[in-house]
């Protein structure tokens, strides 16, 4: 599975002695990770700069911004910014976060935390002016949600994969499962996510399967409903990745076809079993999924299978442990 490639700009490189903590005059870099169509390292310095309204990012820094922007689960944007020292110490670390699916959302409270982080005096008064100052200059009020950084920690701590499932997601796919054997058919699933796990639901119908043994002939006709919670659910950037454990149920219409002779009956099979599902967003509404799932048959009843000679067979319904693969398209809520 391939993994959305994250731009990484080291704008400064850290060297030379640090001082015993930040100043509003000391050198500064900044590293910074964000993927396409977010705010890169480059102009985020500009923004930041122009904030300050001096230029704070020089060569041989003292200090490093070190920050990481990815997305917030189930949806929105999130930033994580670290204050780094010359030897590599964690001096503090924040976190920004926004609800809103457009990336630039979270840019402005970005360049408030990382300008409060260098220079809070310079930060709250807001960006410079090119013009003479006024001999009485108007009170400006202070930009919403002002906070200083965390309390330092011993050590960095390394962003990891966004958990929890994605937003609200519909996927019809088309199946192919094994009865007695591998057969074609139809399921939709969806997938919706009440709190921190990924739930799904899944519907899937097998219209036709047809099982022969010594002349006699069985032919199916099963529809089954599974219901799964998935605790492990991985995001990044583009891709997704779930595992659920599942339980189901199947109604199978059976009709055994002899000599001159004809039996239907319905029989219900239970399986419990696991579920992967492995998406690839398309668009902003749609992704292509691929799930694998396996179930094993704690309920299997029998089917009677006629024979040719007026004999017959009672057999399992389906084989003992059964799969399942899904391909298809999801279309993704809000």
């Amino acid at each position: 599975m391939g993994v959305l490639s994250r731009c990484g700009v080291v704008l400064l490189l850290a060297s030379g002695p640090a001082l015993a903590g930040p100043g509003s005059e000391s050198r500064w870099g900044l590293r910074w990770n964000a993927g396409p169509g977010c705010i890169q390292a480059a102009p985020l310095a500009r923004a930041v700069e122009e904030r300050l309204g001096r230029t704070v990012f020089g060569p041989e820094p003292e200090y490093l911004v070190d920050g990481v922007l990815e997305r917030g689960g189930p949806s929105g944007w999130k930033a994580r910014l670290s204050l780094v020292d010359v030897r590599g110490n964690v001096l503090g670390s924040r976190e920004v976060s926004t609800r809103e699916e457009a990336c630039s959302a979270i840019e402005p409270r970005l360049l408030l935390v990382m300008a409060l982080m260098i220079d809070p005096t310079a930060a709250l008064s807001g960006p410079a002016s090119t013009s003479p100052a006024p001999a009485s200059p108007p009170v400006q009020e202070p930009p919403p949600e002002p906070s200083p950084p965390e309390s330092p920690r011993p050590r960095p701590e390394a962003p990891g994969p966004r958990m929890g499932g994605r937003a609200n997601t519909l996927a019809a796919t088309v199946s192919a499962g094994a009865g007695f054997g591998v057969v074609p058919g139809l399921a939709g699933t969806v997938w919706f996510v009440p709190g921190e796990w990924t739930w799904l639901v899944r519907m899937s119908l097998y219209p036709y399967e047809s099982y022969t043994k010594d002349g006699g002939r069985l032919l199916l006709v099963s529809t089954g409903a599974e219901t799964g919670v998935c605790p492990v659910s991985v995001g990044e950037g583009a891709w997704s990745v779930s595992g659920c454990a599942t339980a189901g149920f199947s109604l199978v219409f059976a009709y055994s076809q002899g000599y001159e002779q004809g039996r239907m009956e319905p029989l219900l099979r239970g399986d419990l079993g696991l579920r992967a599902r492995l998406e690839r967003r398309l668009t902003h509404g749609t992704a292509l999924q691929v799930g694998l799932g396996a179930g094993y048959g704690w309920l299997r009843p029998t089917v009677r299978l006629l024979k040719p000679d007026g004999t017959a067979e009672d057999l399992g319904l389906g084989l003992p442990v059964q799969g399942s693969v899904d391909v298809g398209v999801s279309f993704l809520g809000p």
